[in-house]
């Protein structure tokens, strides 16, 4: 109970107590008069009775008798009786109603509790000298019982509303304190923290000259001043050491971006807020310098710092152009840029939509590509790329798990793109975002519908082997997207391409763009990259034989299909058919990642092929453990016998060189960007 509700009870209470009692003693007093009335008049009536009957005139037996009974019909007198000196009675009247049901306005519980008497007076009656009788008088109290009971009624009534009076004035007496009580200190307190002191320069001149409105809180307002002022000090203090531990806390000392910390943290409230539909749905982008130990010892540690703030400011200005020009989504959550550990770096980008947030990818790409650092070796530092979408209410193990897998691939592939691993991947389809994935469709349908949209990008792939240097192209498709953005790599729009059931067409267009470059570079042999969902739709096998058989043979003849060894496990007919065609046009077909699919080994002696992959993180990992030794050496015996070449990238260390050239694999260099 509040102390306000205490002094009011308190204050009631003392106030009932007052008014019950004032009450009370007024009953009583009036309970008392009334008694002494009732015993004075019956005496004066009896000694008046008394003295007309003993006049000579009224000693007529007649004449007393009529004076007794007027004086009974006034109604005051319960019992007028007469008797003579031996007392035999010779008059009697009283009333046959009894005392309580005589009075028609005061309950019986009011004559119960205030019982009156009914006082007895008695007088002798003489003729001269001699005595003719005595005279009994008992008088009606019904009135008194009356008068008792009105005065007490309209006593009880003025006590009543003068407690009530009373009530409802401590009521707004109190209720106004409280009001100027809460304002006062209130304003006070909630000042502490003001910054309302900017023109003096005394803080504290202000609040000294301030009077309450209530004269007994200036002591009060003295000392909330006195508080303000040493808690505005040390707020302050506390500000300034907070800002410090949370830059600590939040931020990597050596690029000054978000840690990891922060980021999963940030991560986690997004991913949690489930509020709106489509609206908090994204995309994660990381990427990691694989070349970081070559990196410090070539700048050395300071230097490797620097230039790796550098770069993340760099992206940071990206991202920020980005977010300044983000006008339609009003995005809610920013784009992020945070520092995991060493190598790797990560970016949020929120709400935007997918051709968008490949866009922005592809710029941060691209000033990676543009800041990297010339190795003693002779080549630059690699970084690796991996994309991924999220949706709300994913868990954040969910989505850094694809990272992972996404990153896996790209390390294991070899080369700078950015490996893409969906959402939804192996999950039932119509489970993506409906909004993404009309914008997809219309800017995928535009670029199969619009010349020039799509082109090739190509990079020279170098095998270096026992019996000597080889050289080929290896090719990949890039969009062009309308409005002159940035182009998107096949890597970021096939994988949604392959979503929406369009690989069969853009595999095409990647075939039909081919064989023209091979055409116009007559020496170069090209590799094309086909998808497995292609070769599980029915047009598209008839529709790229059609090309083939249309091309010249030594378009042909120059010609390489790369297919992911997984298709081999899960659809060794289709890929059968597919190797048919292309020998029977001359084309080669090549496997990549057999690592990753090592089952695919049982199929391979049925095909012809030109050349199998190998990821270069499998050839370390085969260097440390037992069984993918076994496995890798297995594999190149199998290739060997079979007369087929098996290619490993160069990033290899010196051991894993050796031993992948005493067993006759040729080492592939594929140089980034």
């Amino acid at each position: 109970m509040s102390l306000l509700k205490r002094l009011l009870l308190s204050v009631t209470l003392a106030i009932a107590i007052i008014l019950t009692g004032t009450l009370a003693w007024s009953v009583i007093a009036a309970r008392q008069y009334l008694d002494g009335q009732l015993l004075s008049e019956s005496d004066n009536a009896a000694s008046s009775l008394a003295l007309s009957l003993s006049q000579p005139g009224n000693q007529d037996p007649v004449t007393r008798e009529l004076l007794m009974t007027a004086l009974f019909d006034t109604g005051k007198f319960r019992a007028i009786r007469f008797t003579n000196p031996e007392g035999a009675q010779l008059f009697e009247r009283q009333q046959t109603t009894p005392a309580t049901l005589a009075h028609s306005q005061a309950p019986n519980w009011f004559v119960q509790l205030l019982p009156l008497q009914a006082p007895k007076a008695q007088r002798a009656v003489s003729d001269g000298w001699r005595q003719v009788g005595q005279i009994h008088l008992t008088v009606a109290n019904s009135y008194a019982y009356e008068a008792l009971w009105r005065s007490s009624t309209r006593m009880a009534a003025l006590v009543l509303g003068a407690g009530l009076a009373w009530a409802f004035f401590v009521v707004g007496l109190l209720q106004w304190f409280r009001r100027m009580l809460q304002q006062e200190v209130e304003a006070q307190v909630l000042a502490i923290g003001g910054q309302n002191t900017q023109a003096s320069p005394h803080p504290d001149a202000s609040t000294a000259a301030a009077r309450p409105l209530v004269a007994e809180l200036q002591s009060v307002v003295s000392a909330i001043a006195a508080t303000r002022a040493r808690v505005r000090a040390t707020t302050q203090e506390q500000d300034e050491r907070i800002e410090s531990l949370q830059l600590e806390l939040h931020s990597d000392p050596a690029t000054g971006l978000a840690n990891r910390r922060y980021f999963i943290n940030e991560l986690r409230r997004v991913l949690s807020n489930t509020g709106a539909q489509h609206a908090n749905n994204g995309h994660l982008l990381l990427f990691r310098q694989r070349d970081l130990l070559a990196v410090n010892a070539q700048l050395n540690h300071a230097g490797a710092d620097a230039w790796l703030a550098a770069t993340g400011a760099q992206i940071k200005a990206v991202l920020t152009t980005a977010q300044t020009t983000q006008t339609a989504q009003e995005s809610k959550h920013s784009l992020q840029l945070a520092r995991l550990n060493g190598s790797d770096f990560i970016v949020l980008i929120p709400q935007l939509p997918g051709p968008q947030a490949m866009t922005l990818v592809e710029q941060i790409r691209q000033v990676l590509q543009a800041t990297r650092v010339l190795l003693a070796d002779g080549h630059s530092c690699r970084w690796a790329y991996a994309l991924t979408d999220y949706e709300a209410g994913d868990s954040v193990a969910q989505v850094l798990t694809r990272l992972d897998q996404a990153l896996m691939r790209a390390e294991s592939a070899g080369h700078g793109e950015v490996e893409f691993l969906a959402h939804d991947e192996g999950q039932a389809a119509g489970k993506t975002d409906p909004i993404a994935t009309g914008q997809w469709q219309q800017l995928l349908h535009q670029a199969l519908d619009t010349p020039g949209l799509l082109a090739l990008q190509t990079q020279p792939l170098e095998c270096t082997g026992q019996h000597g240097h080889t050289e080929q192209q290896e090719a990949s498709l890039l969009l062009h997207p309308p409005g002159g953005k940035a182009p998107l790599g096949g890597a970021l729009f096939l994988p949604v391409a392959v979503r929406l059931g369009l690989s069969a067409e853009f595999d095409l267009q990647a075939l039909r763009l081919g064989l023209q470059w091979l055409q116009q570079h007559p020496l170069q042999r090209l590799v094309l990259r086909t998808s497995l969902p292609s070769l599980a739709q029915a047009s598209f096998l008839p529709q790229a034989s059609q090309q083939l058989q249309e091309a010249p043979p030594e378009l042909r003849h120059r010609l390489i299909l790369e297919l992911d060894a997984h298709a081999l496990e899960i659809s060794p007919e289709e890929v059968t058919d597919l190797a048919a065609q292309l020998q029977s046009s001359g084309a080669g077909l090549g496997l990549r990642r057999l690592d990753q699919a090592p089952m695919a080994l049982a199929q391979i002696h049925q095909l012809r092929l030109h050349y199998v992959k190998l990821g270069g993180v499998f050839a370390e990992q085969a260097q440390d453990s037992p069984g993918l030794r076994q496995l890798l050496l297995a594999m190149l015996h199998t290739l060997r016998q079979l007369g087929i070449a098996a290619l490993v990238p160069t990033t290899v260390a010196p051991t894993a060189a050796a031993l992948l050239h005493e067993q006759g694999a040729q080492l592939l260099d594929t140089p980034e960007g």
